[in-house]
């Protein structure tokens, strides 16, 4: 800290573009943090005892854990969670999810994978938001249940074209998975996404240009009238 602090007090005595470059430094870092506290207070925050029914066909969400969504809406059956956000991971992303006869508590929530435990010999559809520009092939996709046992596509459950996937008639605790080789989407805006990189491109510009005003500052002058530096 008092390398700062004596770096500042070079850059206040010996030029005030230095401080100006500090100026643009301070009020970027403050754009990123305004911009984490408004993206973090725009949400809505929900316990594992709050419910989202489906009463047109029986059925009940909910979840296991505590999180966050920008927006829970129910459209035909569908609850569709917007920037839906579990606690204990940094993903957030849309979920959409109808529960039909049954009574269903999701418990994780990635970009290519969700974990739910099932109440009740019913139905399940959901939609991971996947980014993806085709339709991905159900050998892409794995169900499988608490005791590591697989189901079979076609029979236990169905992938549409939309990469929505539809359960029908299994209960317990089940993870459907989307193998898409570890790549995470990130629907946050550029500038959060790689804040920790601008804000050091940044710092290392204002350093290296302070640096070398100072430098250039202090390198002793010959005089031209005694013929000694300065």
């Amino acid at each position: 800290m008092s390398c700062y602090i004596v770096l500042v007090d070079a850059l206040i005595v010996h030029n005030k573009t230095c401080v100006l470059l500090l100026v643009v430094l301070l009020v970027v870092l403050s754009f990123l943090s305004l911009g984490t506290i408004e993206a973090q207070q725009d949400v809505t925050h929900f316990s594992s005892e709050d419910i989202f029914e489906i009463p047109a066909v029986n059925g009940i969400i909910g979840f296991s854990v505590n999180g966050t969504y920008a927006e829970a809406v129910l459209e035909k059956d569908t609850w569709v969670f917007s920037d839906l956000s579990l606690s204990g991971s940094r993903y957030s992303g849309t979920l959409r999810f109808s529960a039909k006869d049954c009574n269903v508590s999701i418990r994780s929530f990635r970009s290519n994978a969700l974990s739910y435990s099932v109440d009740g010999v019913g139905e399940q559809i959901m939609n991971l938001g996947l980014n993806l520009s085709r339709t991905s092939h159900s050998s892409e996709w794995y169900v499988i249940n608490q005791n590591s046992e697989f189901f079979a596509a076609g029979r236990d459950w169905q992938l549409l074209t939309d990469n929505t996937v539809v359960i029908d008639g299994i209960v317990g605790t089940l993870t459907v998975v989307h193998y898409n080789y570890g790549y995470q989407v990130d629907n946050r805006p550029f500038y959060m996404q790689h804040s920790i990189i601008i804000l050091t491109g940044v710092a290392v510009v204002v350093t290296v240009t302070c640096a070398v005003i100072i430098k250039i500052k202090t390198k002793p002058r010959l005089s031209m009238w005694s013929g000694k530096y300065q």
